[in-house]
């Protein structure tokens, strides 16, 4: 049996509150949401907390509501479909448990031109940074995507 190779693009991001974690995202977003379908499932709400950051950026207005209309409120129970997430840009936020369930029901879709961004909140648990990196291809940081 011959098996096709998935073109999965896999990153981490590290962080401390839920607004470094926005400040590291948001200009991810801007510079690739017209480039990549982009959906966000996250354990917290954070609405209130990127609308509050996007009024004190500098992004323009058309920007600012793209950003506004992904859903960033929690959405644990939000079903994990092929056809919502094919060649988008996939953002995970919640606890350990909850990145990994959420990544294993994307792999069981067995997806195909997708990239992937697992956010830890380093400040909540107990996590071997090292560890964790080692499963990714990249870390996405406040400066840009690192290997």
């Amino acid at each position: 049996m011959i098996t096709k190779e998935l073109k999965i693009k896999k990153y981490c991001c590290f962080y401390v509150s839920n607004f470094h974690l926005e400040m590291i995202l948001l200009p991810y977003i801007k510079n690739n949401i017209s480039k990549s379908k982009i959906i966000i499932f996250t354990q917290d709400n954070l609405k209130d907390s990127v609308k509050l950051l996007l009024e004190r950026t500098n992004f323009n207005n058309e920007d600012k509501n793209k950003i506004l209309n992904l859903n960033w409120s929690d959405n644990i129970k939000e079903e994990i479909t092929k056809e919502k997430v094919q060649e988008s840009t996939v953002i995970i936020n919640g606890d350990i448990n909850y990145i990994e369930q959420m990544n294993k029901n994307i792999k069981n879709l067995e997806l195909d031109n997708i990239k992937i961004i697992d956010c830890y909140n380093i400040s909540k648990n107990n996590l071997e940074l090292a560890k964790i990196q080692e499963k990714y291809d990249e870390i996405l940081n406040t400066k840009r995507i690192e290997k």
